[in-house]
């Protein structure tokens, strides 16, 4: 607890001698003339007790009883002792809620509203307003929890949550999903909230060499600085599907990861595609990142000279400094773009390729006939 931290005492709070003070005060005959470590320690506590603030506590020790110490010191002794307000039992809630109030709560809550919705939900149901903090007390007085665990509340247990991950893994092709999207999966898929630690352990049990495998791919990332908003759009083709006849072509905001557009057709490697996709967004967004950055790559040659001069008329700047708003680098230096090309490889490549695979098998899709290419996707 720091000095700032205490809260102001007014004069009369000050003098604890007041007949008018509600506080009881340790009996200073009962101590010592030297008071010892466990004399101190009984004073603080009696008094902490009784919620008194750290500057009236000071005062007691120092005039009533004469032991010269600094806050800093009286801080410090707390800490150890375990006699901080934060050590202190905490005292249950009691809110006289109306039941107009709590039926609004309970309602709002049984439809998964955050706390937002819930205040707009309040002022609307009772024409009350009240704050954010007020309605997460509302909350903690009706024993209501945001994150919903429906194995501790019984709608499932461990097994059945092991089972729905299993399906999951073998029928909805997400074999390669990591804990945290194997979460998002069971929410949306099958409407069961279960804790992130134990969909961790449940995929470790059902895939030991999985997780392994995916703990050996994480690696630490070098500091990227960006801006802001639209400061950077970083943009990059993916090839790994173009086996099977599709190729992306993808623009990120490199400072909020939001995917600006994404363009699947039969080539990404055409200039004239990806300058018009570049001329597509521009229109869409209301304008011009500050800066794009790209490989060297000759599909990029018609949308730099967009940007270019698109910075270079409507920026009131010469071509020589419009010409750094376009920045050419190395692919594996491009880590915002390529951070999603991964995320894609390992969470949705492997289920779009088992798809096309199997219609391949049954005859429904002939990769090589351009019609089916252009009409399939």
């Amino acid at each position: 607890m720091q000095p700032s931290d205490l809260p102001d005492i007014s004069n009369e709070e000050f003098e604890g001698s007041s007949a008018s003070s509600s506080v009881s005060y340790p009996d200073r005959s009962d101590f010592p003339d030297i008071l010892s470590e466990s004399d101190i320690k009984e004073a603080i506590a009696s008094l902490v007790s009784q919620g008194q603030p750290g500057s009236e506590i000071l005062r007691f020790l120092q005039q009533e009883c004469g032991v010269p110490i600094s806050l800093r010191t009286l801080n410090r002794w707390r800490a150890e002792w375990g006699l901080r307000n934060c050590d202190l039992p905490k005292q249950p809630l009691s809110y006289n809620l109306s039941p107009q109030i709590k039926a609004s709560i309970l309602c709002s809550h049984q439809q998964q509203f955050t706390v937002s919705q819930m205040r707009s939900r309040l002022t609307e149901d009772t024409g009350q307003e009240v704050s954010h903090r007020t309605i997460e007390r509302y909350l903690a007085c009706l024993d209501l929890k945001q994150q919903r665990n429906d194995i501790a509340d019984g709608k499932v247990n461990r097994e059945e949550a092991k089972s729905l991950i299993d399906h999951a893994v073998t029928q909805l092709l997400s074999n390669s999903a990591g804990y945290r999207r194997m979460r998002q999966i069971l929410i949306q898929e099958y409407q069961t909230h279960i804790p992130r630690l134990l969909v961790n352990k449940l995929l470790g049990e059902l895939d030991a060499q999985g997780m392994a495998e995916r703990l050996r791919h994480a690696c630490k990332r070098r500091v990227f600085r960006v801006d802001g908003p639209n400061h950077i759009w970083s943009a990059d083709g993916h090839d790994k599907l173009k086996p099977y006849g599709i190729t992306v072509y993808g623009f990120i905001d490199a400072w909020s990861r939001k995917i600006l557009g994404m363009y699947a057709h039969v080539t990404n490697n055409d200039p004239r595609h990806v300058g018009v996709y570049f001329l597509q967004l521009a229109a869409a967004s209301g304008g011009i990142p500050l800066k794009v950055t790209t490989d060297h790559g000759t599909e990029t040659m018609d949308k730099a000279a967009y940007q270019i001069q698109l910075t270079q008329n409507y920026g009131g700047i010469t071509f020589q400094e419009a010409n750094p708003h376009m920045h050419f680098t190395k692919s594996i230096h491009n880590q915002k773009i390529e951070s999603l090309w991964s995320r894609m490889m390992k969470e949705h490549n492997r289920a779009v390729i088992d798809i096309i695979l199997k219609e391949m098998e049954d005859g429904s899709y002939n990769q090589d006939n351009k019609v089916q290419r252009q009409a399939h996707y």
